[in-house]
């Protein structure tokens, strides 16, 4: 009542329309391709068909109010089956459409507001966490690796990069002589039937496939890194073997196409089977990458440019677009840790011309 009286005082009051909740999201839905990314997307769609149409889908927008979205979050609450973060995210979900709705002057209070900052946190959160591997585990399972996993692995290890940014990295990417590697797109497996309407924005579909080359997750994941000089080695290495190759692609398969990001843990658990290591994921090594750089006592702040988060921007603005001594430092004191190109270059793996290439 204060905030549609403070409305009616600043004359911005609107009157509620009678409009059905759910012909509104699906209206909103289909606009929605031409600025959320396909993933997001999908998550949306599957979130409003398995809990908020359900719920408030035949109700006009008008009559969604405080009590029935807090009775709505009660009930995701009590599910045990829901995780406190997939209850966050439709309550996110919900206050988006309510934004929205007032912006298009259908109703003039969010019922939602506030309400996700309300869902207590989840106890077992940790225990639901990508398992960290040790440097040993990785060491371990990089020897029972073919060469173009071996290297995908190791540039995760020593650069903290998400699955899809490895996966959608280009050799244009790459500058040895500088010694910087950049991400400016991420490769995702998105379903055909949404690439082939061609609405989404800034996606670039690669062939007749279910894979594109989408944006990074933020503008701070847009970013460069310091490329170890052990790595650079490797890459070239790998590079030297994908000469008949036409293709643009750091990680290819046999074909010259990108890894498919559904089929890298199948190669990545099968050699840690091998190697007698735990299974871990390739978010498993960011998290490695992020504890190894506290071990060397890097400034949060700069951690957090290294690997792309959002926060912190003040000083993530300063150190996000350049290369730095301390950088360089950092980088070769994680590397240190993944004794890789060593390892390969004592079992003449790793042709010396590579190293030439390098220097």
């Amino acid at each position: 009542m204060d905030i549609v009286l403070g409305s009616i005082r600043e004359n911005r009051y609107v009157e509620p329309k009678e409009i059905i909740f759910r012909e509104f999201c699906d209206d909103w839905m289909s606009k929605a391709k031409a600025v959320l990314k396909p993933k997001t997307w999908v998550s949306y769609q599957s979130t409003l068909k398995t809990w908020i149409t359900p719920k408030f889908g035949d109700w006009p927008i008008c009559d969604i109010n405080r009590a029935s979205v807090k009775a709505f979050k009660d009930g995701l609450l009590a599910n045990r089956e829901l995780g406190r973060k997939s209850v966050k995210n439709v309550l996110i979900l919900l206050r988006r459409l309510f934004e929205e709705a007032i912006d298009r002057e259908y109703i003039a209070a969010n019922p939602a507001r506030k309400l996700p900052q309300d869902v207590p946190s989840d106890e077992s959160a940790d225990a639901t966490e990508a398992a960290m591997p040790t440097p040993e585990e990785v060491v371990r399972t990089f020897a029972e690796l073919p060469m173009t996993y071996q290297v995908l692995l190791a540039t995760a290890a020593v650069t903290g990069f998400r699955r899809a940014e490895l996966l959608g990295l280009a050799w244009d990417d790459v500058d040895c002589l500088n010694g910087s590697i950049r991400i400016r797109r991420t490769l995702q497996r998105i379903p055909k039937k949404l690439l082939a309407g061609g609405e989404f924005r800034k996606v670039e579909r690669i062939g007749e496939t279910g894979l594109a080359l989408v944006a990074p997750k933020s503008k701070k994941a847009r970013r460069s890194v310091e490329l170890p000089p052990k790595l650079a080695v490797l890459l070239m290495a790998l590079r030297d073997r994908q000469k008949e190759s036409a293709s643009t692609f750091v990680f290819q398969n046999e074909i010259g196409a990108p890894i498919d990001p559904d089929s890298v843990y199948d190669v990545l658990y099968a050699a840690q089977d091998k190697a007698g290591a735990r299974r871990f994921g390739l978010h498993g090594l960011r998290h490695l990458y992020s504890s190894l750089l506290v071990a060397n006592k890097v400034d949060v702040k700069f951690s957090q440019a290294r690997l792309g988060h959002a926060s912190a921007m003040t000083t993530l603005n300063i150190y996000s677009h350049e290369m730095t001594k301390h950088g360089h430092e950092y980088a070769a004191a994680i590397e240190a840790a993944f004794p890789f190109v060593s390892n390969l270059l004592a079992e003449g793996s790793v042709e010396v011309q590579s190293q030439r290439n390098v220097n």
